[in-house]
């Protein structure tokens, strides 16, 4: 079931219990496909996906990135935010979504129910919103490793990040990272924790052009930068019975010189 829940300046969707709007004294903060209709039971191309409890398909499961973003929440509206619930197969989900002066916080928990260990990998997958995705610089990932998901390469990141082409990375540590846009005239800073990886990603022209959710043109128009619990080798973290993981990421925006 898809419902949209507004509170304070966020907006949020039921279904996928996805974060669509989060309105700052300096703009919208995410980007959402100008052909986005919330179609049940399907995922949305923009806002906050909820990525668990795999992310992508490196486990080899499907649907691609879990079941979380596509699955009806029991979701609760408070005065700062919301908070929300789902269990499937033994794993609960606890998701809150709170507002910030000038940003949002989200946090996303699992906890395993059953009586035997679970793998997971949890994710935010958040579009922010950028007036050129190929004039944007990303800072906080100089000298760490990463590995590109389009060559299959590993590297290490030299400096700032600039857009260029499809571009799909995993970088092999977390740290506070910092999506400066001139064009926009403001900066996003993106903080997590219990994550241990940073994917980054866009689609880049060519391949935006085979994604029917996209709207024309629109993928110079958002960067993902996605704090993620991946575990060792990308293969996911193992939660003993009665036991939780929590990812928490937080984004704050602030006034920088326009071009």
């Amino acid at each position: 079931m898809n419902e949209l829940l507004s509170t304070g300046r966020l907006q949020l969707n039921r279904g996928g219990s996805h974060l669509i709007s989060a309105e700052t004294s300096l703009g919208e903060l995410f980007y959402l496909s100008s052909t986005t209709g919330f179609p049940p039971a399907q995922a949305i191309r923009g806002g906050v996906p909820v990525i668990a409890p795999w992310f992508a398909d490196i486990l080899g499961l499907s649907p691609k990135h879990g079941w979380a973003r596509t699955k009806p929440w029991e979701v609760q509206v408070t005065d700062s935010g919301a908070e929300s619930t789902l269990s499937v197969d033994g794993i609960t989900l606890t998701y809150r979504a709170t507002e910030l002066p000038d940003g949002v916080r989200v946090e996303l928990s699992a906890h395993n129910d059953s009586a035997h260990s679970q793998t997971v990998q949890l994710a935010f997958h958040p579009y922010f919103l950028v007036s050129d995705v190929e004039q944007v610089t990303l800072s906080g990932l100089a000298d760490v490793e990463a590995l590109d998901r389009v060559s299959g390469d590993y590297f290490t990141q030299s400096g700032l990040v600039n857009i260029s082409g499809e571009y799909d990375r995993i970088f092999l540590e977390t740290h506070s990272t910092c999506l400066v846009d001139h064009g926009l005239g403001r900066s996003i800073t993106i903080t997590a924790q219990g994550a241990d990886s940073t994917v980054v990603w866009n689609p880049g022209e060519q391949a935006a052009a085979s994604m029917a959710d996209i709207g024309s043109g629109e993928w110079s128009n958002f960067l993902c930068v996605e704090p993620a619990l991946l575990g060792p080798a990308h293969q996911g973290v193992s939660i003993a019975a009665g036991e939780t993981r929590r990812l928490v990421m937080e984004v704050t925006v602030n006034a920088i010189e326009a071009n």
